[in-house]
């Protein structure tokens, strides 16, 4: 049977690109631009204000316990609408801020908002447009978020020097406004027989893969928990990133190259997710995930021993490789491993946890470092969760097939 070929799954491609470049890269990537400014017109401390960071980061991850459920209930064109408009209303409020208040409750609602604007939309989207190319468009849009954040910095950097912190305010709020809103308003929540998802549909006897296994199903398995393991580690791990800058300079060298070090991160980072996705679909999935991994643990262990900038440069992109198995091996394996039919569900459920485990991560690794003097016990934690997670992720292999036996049971 031949399969007609829909413009529209690529068009769904380019609007998660957006949302990763815009969603990720402006909304999530430089509010740390802001600290510093607010800080100084409200005469407090940047923990304080900072704390904004932390309500939206709380608030996102007890949104994930209901994101997946609203999603597989609600139409995804107008939910994303509302909570792009909401998440721009929000932004545009704090140009009137005159109490860090107004911070906290504006950022608790982009709290709110993000797990459905941006974490889970994108896998949620292209699992349901894709059958086939799945790992190459997730990577590639995924990997647009450090791309975002490379030319939003600067950007934002200027505007705010140049209008203000309010003024930033107003730029991210017309971006985000003006082009996720249109964009969201754009797609088409499920592929239809007008509009087909790309590719063809895998069935055999041995794999029900658009079928799958609901949320309730998934928690009864082992595989489900070894998962949720493997993003618990890995999200720890990438909440630490940053404090690596605060590493550099503590091992004596100076901002400029700790700047470099965390940007290094970054490009690995973008090439690691989008490369990950492609040799994904191409190629064994244990073999890639084997070499992703030891990016993390070779990258992190160099941040811990060595000593030389030009290395820890080195060490830098090399771990942000790594960072690929979290952000777009882990989402595309369980797209994998537990079918389409709950998908959304099950992947807010353990993105939820390793939410609260970015957050926890980055309060322990400073508490690691004042009681040692150094962020070494930290990096081999990483060292660690990355070789852990390898292992669990091997089981969580091991036990596709028989996953895919006991739905046929079931139903």
């Amino acid at each position: 049977m031949t399969h007609k070929k829909s413009f529209f799954s690529w068009w769904i491609f380019i609007v998660c690109c957006f949302i990763s470049m815009i969603g990720f890269g402006l909304l999530v990537n430089t509010i740390g631009l802001f600290f510093g400014p607010i800080s100084q017109e409200f005469n407090v401390g940047r923990a304080n204000v900072a704390l904004m960071t932390t309500f939206q980061n709380a608030a996102a991850a007890i949104a994930l316990l209901f994101a997946g459920k609203i999603m597989e209930k609600v139409n995804l064109r107008w939910l994303l609408t509302a909570c792009f408009a909401l998440i721009t209303v929000s932004m545009l409020s704090l140009t009137f801020a005159n109490s860090l208040v107004h911070f906290y409750l504006a950022w608790t609602i982009i709290g709110i908002c993000q797990p459905i604007a941006i974490t889970l939309s994108i896998p949620v989207l292209l699992s349901k447009w894709f059958n086939q190319k799945l790992g190459t468009v997730m990577g590639i849009s995924l990997g647009l978020s450090a791309l975002g954040g490379t030319i939003f910095n600067p950007i934002i950097a200027e505007v705010i020097k140049q209008f203000g912190w309010r003024g930033g305010f107003v730029g991210e709020a017309m971006l985000i406004g003006l082009i996720l809103v249109p964009l969201a308003i754009s797609i088409k929540p499920e592929p239809t027989t007008q509009y087909p998802a790309y590719g063809k549909a895998m069935r055999s006897s041995k794999k029900v893969a658009l079928t799958g296994l609901s949320l309730k199903q998934a928690l009864k398995m082992p595989v489900f928990y070894a998962v949720a393991f493997a993003m618990l580690a890995l999200q720890f791990v990438s909440g630490s990133v940053q404090h690596i800058s605060g590493h550099i300079t503590n091992i004596g060298i100076s901002p400029i190259t700790a700047a470099t070090v965390v940007s290094g991160v970054m490009i690995g980072a973008a090439i690691g997710k989008i490369s990950i996705g492609y040799f994904l679909d191409k190629f064994n999935t244990k073999l890639v995930l084997a070499v992703y991994s030891l990016f993390g643990v070779i990258g992190w262990g160099g941040q811990a021993m060595l000593r030389e900038s030009n290395l820890l440069i080195l060490a830098a992109v090399i771990l942000g490789l790594g960072q690929g198995v979290c952000l777009v091996a882990l989402p595309y394996l369980i797209r994998q491993i537990f079918g389409e039919k709950d998908y959304s569900n099950i992947l807010s459920v353990i993105n939820m946890i390793g939410a609260f485990a970015m957050s926890a991560s980055v309060y322990l690794i400073g508490l690691f470092f004042d009681q040692t003097g150094s962020y070494n016990l930290g990096w081999m934690i990483n060292v660690s969760a990355f070789a852990l997670s390898f292992i669990v992720i091997m089981i969580t292999l091991g036990k596709k097939e028989s996953a895919n036996s006991d739905l046929e049971i079931v139903e």
